[in-house]
């Protein structure tokens, strides 16, 4: 299923039976008087629910780190989408994996009903849905049986009220780690808990395996690089730079002596190599294309030896924030402060219009496609941010 048909099919199923499934858990909700308090001694099954984003899940690494400490004794279980389940066996704090396969209507369906029979049988104490819009993630919360279900609002909380037991505003306006612990803090954790995001596990076999791709491309094990990300999912494409803006800055780069790295998906390896053929002939044999060679665990290694990595604002953003890697962020639709980071090594390169940011108000950008936010930022801008890092 893509991200427009997983948006369709919570619009017109999910959310309609969550708003009515709603008043009805409120009223058993006061006729039962369940226990709701949260007390670490009794507490001993805790779920995280992040179905979709890589970067989202980083940004929860600190929520997972403080719910370790507040509750040692707890198992903490991460349900997230099938192409997650790589990540989250690198993150500390998380216990067991459970996944939804969002290959199909029916894989999905079966999948959900063997994630909820896992969870009913388990018991969850706490149950931290990370999703702010879906009705499905609703549904998973309340049909797991968790005691406390803590979720996030943002325009009402009466479609939510009977279906949480807590609830938390979503301020699109505050970096979103630190709107994950204010969740904890429900629970507990404290207000002042560190926000770091990671750390994030790499095998050392998976550093080898990609000195060997790296050194097959040509580029030396010791010769260092900048790496560039030119791709943004399906999540919301307008967050991509244009692609003449970013061979305008890989010519600059490679002209001043760097030696650039690309990287991508296998999905994503036609349009990279697209990219690459617009670079000048004379400086080519300075880039270096690994767009559809590397695993995720590769794929770490390469961000973890980069030194500077040029991205827009999607995942391998926040891979380099969690692997403290220098980086250049590249950001229209979306709020630098709400998923971006802040330090020495970090530039954040953002020239607001009077949309954005849209990513969190409307399914649709206003732009249609017409990014000019991301082409506000100079190729000139961003090839001499890096240069500034290293």
């Amino acid at each position: 299923m893509t991200f427009r048909q997983r948006i369709l099919f919570d619009r017109l199923l999910a959310v309609p039976v969550a708003v009515s499934l709603n008043a009805v858990v409120y009223l058993l909700g006061r006729i039962l008087r369940r226990d709701h308090s949260i007390q670490p001694a009794a507490t001993r099954e805790i779920v995280v629910c992040k179905l979709v984003g890589m970067g989202s899940i980083l940004q929860a690494t600190p929520l997972l780190r403080a719910l370790k400490q507040r509750f040692p004794q707890a198992r903490v279980t991460f349900v997230a989408l099938r192409a997650n389940r790589d990540l989250l066996k690198r993150v500390e704090g998380v216990d067991r994996t459970l996944c939804l396969d969002d290959r199909g209507v029916l894989s999905m369906a079966w999948s959900s009903a063997r994630i909820l029979a896992s969870l009913i049988s388990s018991r969850p104490d706490h149950y931290f849905d990370l999703e702010v819009y879906s009705g499905f993630t609703c549904l998973l919360s309340l049909f797991s049986l968790a005691r406390n279900r803590l979720g996030f609002y943002r325009h009402s909380n009466r479609f939510k009220k009977g279906i949480y037991t807590h609830l938390v505003y979503f301020n699109t306006r505050m970096p979103v780690r630190r709107i994950y612990l204010q969740l904890g803090c429900l629970a507990g954790v404290s207000t002042s808990a560190n926000d770091v995001l990671g750390p994030v596990h790499i095998e050392p076999s998976e550093r080898e395996t990609l000195r060997k791709k790296l050194s097959d491309l040509g580029l030396a094990a010791d010769q260092p690089f900048v790496l560039v990300n030119p791709n943004a999912s399906d999540l919301l494409i307008e967050r991509r730079w244009p692609k003449e803006y970013f061979v305008e800055a890989i010519n600059r780069l490679a002209g001043n002596g760097n030696n650039i790295v690309l990287m991508g998906t296998r999905a994503e390896a036609a349009y990279v190599s697209s990219l690459l053929e617009g670079v000048s002939a004379g400086l080519r044999k300075r880039v270096f294309n690994t767009a559809g060679m590397l695993s995720l665990g590769e794929l770490l290694a390469l961000i973890d030896t980069a030194a500077c990595v040029l991205t827009n604002d999607t995942g391998p953003m926040h891979m380099a924030f969690a692997l403290q890697r220098p980086v250049v962020c590249l950001v229209g639709p979306a709020d630098p402060v709400h998923y971006g980071m802040e330090g020495p090594n970090i530039v954040t390169l953002y020239a607001p219009v009077s949309c954005s940011p849209c990513i969190y108000e409307v399914d649709e950008p206003p732009c249609h496609g017409n990014n000019v936010c991301m082409k506000r930022l100079s190729p000139q801008l961003a090839a001499d941010s890096v240069l500034t890092l290293l």
